[in-house]
């Protein structure tokens, strides 16, 4: 008994040392396979340490509580009972031995029991094939789709999801979870299971299976955006997702760890893969370890381990410091993004002026988005060039060529120096889309898109000025708020065989108030480079009303005359503004 008490206190105390060795060094490093090997590895070291047994000449001031301790414990083992009274320190012994039985038998019941919903979860569910959904598949992959509402997740080879999110989301949702079944995150949550039944009474223990959930999601959210999953758009999917609950503790959910820290490591530029270094920390962290349970008798097998200092390893990096500086680093988020010369608006006119339509997809009406990816170095030239959103062969073709003949940007500043900085861009086909136009008789002339203007015939147009069909003639040009032009599918969708020829959505100035005097808000929340804000909260100063800013960053809200908003996203300072009928908020980085 005492034998088996002093291993797993042993074994506590080495998983609380290179916990925290874990969590001060590298949690904040972007190395997640590395960490996940880190973290797998802190509990095998854990388990094993304790069984190593290791002499020295002579004990050191390190070794005297341990031993000690060790002593009293070890008196409760019944090979070495000579009494034939139990003494007072075996009977808290075999207490506390009782106390920790009846712990481990309650956490052991408590994870069958959640394994037991679980396989009813996934016996009530309809199985169908990932391959419906996702073109890659998923090989071995059994999904699962519930009528209820229930959070995503997925556990061993079973992907579980609702059907109002496989309707909505589903490729995102699949993809995240996808990753998880190939990656095997289902065995290292077992395995962190079992560590938790052991050390029950250890935080240490829960705190590390809480960080190693973290590092699956990490690495399920790069694999999701390594599928060419708009960035912004996902995180707004998991901001929607967050208020979901994880009902099965051995399963991996979409809804799992930190919104703020998951969506700060995605933009977190990747680190050097000089900081790798910090994992040599653990050779003099074991030596000491392993020093403290050592036994004073035969020889100084820990001497020359032990003899490896913390302060030599900061001298190697150190000295490595010049070569890490040289290194270039490919930065996500940087303190001065990079920028096209002349700005957004200019790059844009670029676009316009050099993108060609494809005429024989433009003759199908095919419309839509390519979004490039590339890096602008730190001379402001662009380089490692893809799509990462494809549309049509032709038009992502068309979207590379237009990016490469891009003149040199104005490179991102990382601490007032030049650093290359991966960006991405969208390239629009379209028609017709939202846009500013300006009224010309019975001709509405819109702008943009990628393309040159292109004119819609307001005479044969449908015009629907706040909700109803009304004559363009009879609008003052100066009590417009906002124009959308909708046309071919969009128009016929929504107006029916009305709107064939084309529709012309105005809002005007009159609808900025309701009966109650309250503004109606349409606004947009942007960067500083003048991008989208997907998922920021948009609230009323003082209240709890609000609402969450859409995929083109747009949002609106009813508000009291005079009120503030406040407009806040992760990584940027908070931002103040009056209600007014339309307005247009700018974050900055905190």
């Amino acid at each position: 008994m005492g034998t088996f008490i002093v291993y797993i206190l042993k074994s506590a105390v080495c998983l609380v040392v290179f916990y925290l060795f874990y969590k001060w060094l590298l949690s904040r490093e972007t190395f997640h396979r590395f960490n996940r090997l880190a973290l797998l590895g802190v509990l095998a070291f854990s388990l094993v340490l304790p069984l190593v047994e290791v002499s020295v000449k002579r004990a050191v001031p390190i070794q005297q509580p341990v031993r000690a301790l060790e002593q009293v414990l070890m008196s409760a083992d019944v090979s070495e009972a000579v009494y034939v009274e139990q003494s007072g320190t075996a009977l808290w012994l075999q207490t506390l031995l009782i106390i920790y039985g009846v712990g481990v038998v309650f956490f052991l019941v408590r994870n069958l029991w959640s394994l037991g919903r679980l396989v009813v979860l996934l016996r009530s569910g309809r199985f169908e094939r990932v391959e419906d959904y996702l073109p890659q598949g998923g090989q071995g992959i059994k999904l699962v789709v519930h009528r209820q509402d229930i959070a995503p997740f997925s556990w061993m080879r079973f992907i579980v999801i609702s059907r109002q999110d496989l309707e909505e989301n589903g490729r995102e949702i699949l993809i995240h979870e996808r990753a998880h079944i190939r990656l095997g995150h289902s065995w290292d949550v077992l395995l962190a299971d079992l560590c938790c039944f052991v050390q029950w009474f250890n935080p240490a223990a829960w705190l590390l299976k809480r960080e190693l959930q973290s590092v699956h999601e990490y690495e399920a959210d790069d694999a999701v955006l390594r599928e060419g999953v708009n960035a912004k758009e996902y995180q707004l999917l998991l901001i929607k997702k967050a208020v979901g609950t994880r009902l099965y503790s051995m399963a991996n959910s979409l809804n799992h760890s930190s919104l703020k820290k998951r969506i700060t490591m995605m933009m977190k530029p990747k680190s050097n893969p000089w900081a790798r270094m910090k994992y040599a920390y653990v050779l003099p962290l074991a030596a000491l370890t392993m020093t403290a349970f050592a036994r004073p008798e035969v020889s100084e097998v820990t001497k020359e381990i032990s003899g490896v200092k913390v302060s030599n390893l900061v001298e190697t990096l150190q000295a490595n410091r010049t070569q890490i500086n040289a290194r270039d680093s490919i930065y996500r988020v940087v303190d001065v993004m990079p920028e096209f010369p002349g700005g957004v608006q200019a790059m844009m006119e670029f676009m316009k002026n050099n993108l060609r339509y494809p005429e024989e997809l433009r003759a199908k009406g095919t419309q839509g988005r390519v979004v490039v990816q590339f890096v602008v170095n730190k001379d402001g030239s662009l380089s490692d060039v893809n799509v990462i959103r494809k549309l049509d062969p032709l038009m992502d073709a068309e979207a590379l060529r237009v990016i490469n003949a891009m003149p040199r940007w104005k490179p991102g500043m990382q601490d007032g120096k030049p650093v290359a900085v991966k960006y991405t861009v969208p390239v629009l086909f379209a028609n017709t889309t939202s846009l500013s136009g300006v009224a010309k008789g019975n001709t509405l002339v819109v702008g943009g898109g990628g393309q040159s203007s292109t004119k819609l015939d307001a005479s044969k147009a449908l015009i629907v000025v706040d909700g109803e069909i009304k004559d363009l003639s009879a609008i003052n040009p100066d009590d417009i708020l906002s124009i959308s032009v909708l046309k071919d599918e969009k128009a016929i969708k929504k107006y029916g065989e009305k709107g064939k020829n084309g529709v012309m959505e105005i809002c005007t100035k009159a609808t900025a108030y309701d009966a109650e005097g309250n503004v109606k808000v349409q606004g947009m929340v942007t960067d500083e480079q003048g991008d989208p804000v997907i998922g920021a909260t948009v609230t009323i100063a003082g209240s709890k009303k609000g609402v969450v800013s859409d995929t083109d960053g747009k949002f609106t809200l009813s508000a009291p005359k005079d009120a503030m908003l406040e407009v806040g996203y992760v990584g940027y300072a908070s931002a103040k503004i009056k209600a007014e009928p339309v307005v247009t908020v700018k974050l900055e980085k905190e």
